[in-house]
């Protein structure tokens, strides 16, 4: 996916960044169609759900400018490499936009890096026409792991680096979190952020720190893209998002 470094944001250009989900665990076929209808509405590019509800989002979706991601180990990123790799080949059909695999944490936290890298390259060689997002739960890790995190995902050719699943309940993605990525990793790869995006607020100083793509429930994202459009004219990211170093 292509991405902007525009310093002046328009409510056109926050859909753009904007994935919205349906991915809690009692989701429901109701929920399914409020999200394609937002994501209709305000021109999403990408949205996610529940596997069970791919065949019926991506042929719901045809015709619009929004498409389907699709999700691999998710949430727990701990289901084996070969069950990683199967799913990535058996929605490949289905032409998903880009997959978002989750790392296995717990191999990172180890130390056993080898392990780690070889899962995040199977998947990059089972799907190499598909964009790769890589899901590190930065929320679990030090600084010290994210960073390494951060390597590993890159060596194993993904696109982007996710900051978490959304499933770390009462501990959300950081202003912190964003900028450690950033500082390390530089230009290198692309940053998507999840979990604990509620506010347009957060999301602008999340993408002034470095951020370009933003995972957030469906309806969180319908209220953040009208409280752009309530905003009333282009946000000037240099002029009117102010970071705290408080918030750092």
């Amino acid at each position: 996916m292509t991405e902007m470094t525009k310093r002046i944001l328009t409510p056109e250009d926050i859909s753009y960044m904007l994935e919205p989900s349906v991915l809690h665990l009692d989701s429901s076929i109701r929920e399914i169609d409020e999200m394609i209808e937002i994501v209709k509405k305000f021109g999403c590019r990408v949205c996610f759900c529940w596997p069970c509800y791919y065949e019926y989002v991506t042929k719901a979706l045809e015709g619009t400018g929004c498409r389907l991601g699709t999700s691999l180990a998710f949430p727990s990123g701990q289901e084996s490499t070969k069950t990683k790799v199967y799913l990535a080949k058996e929605w490949a059909p289905l032409h998903p936009v880009v997959n978002d695999m989750v790392m296995n944490v717990g191999l990172l936290k180890a130390g056993q890096y080898e392990e780690c890298l070889a899962d995040i390259r199977a998947v990059r060689e089972a799907a190499p026409d598909t964009d790769l997002k890589v899901i590190i739960e930065a929320m679990l890790l030090s600084d010290d792991e994210i960073r390494k995190a951060c390597d590993l995902v890159i060596a194993g050719g993904a696109d982007y680096v996710k900051t978490g699943t959304g499933f770390s309940v009462g501990n959300p993605t950081t202003l912190h979190h964003v900028k450690v990525i950033k500082d390390h990793v530089g230009d290198r790869i692309k940053i998507k952020v999840a979990g604990g995006v509620r506010t347009l607020d957060t999301l602008l100083k999340m993408y002034k720190l470095g951020a370009c793509r933003f995972g957030i429930g469906h309806k969180a994202a319908e209220t953040i893209l009208a409280e752009a459009a309530a905003f009333g004219r282009p946000i000037d990211i240099d002029k009117d998002v102010v970071i705290d170093e408080s918030e750092l």
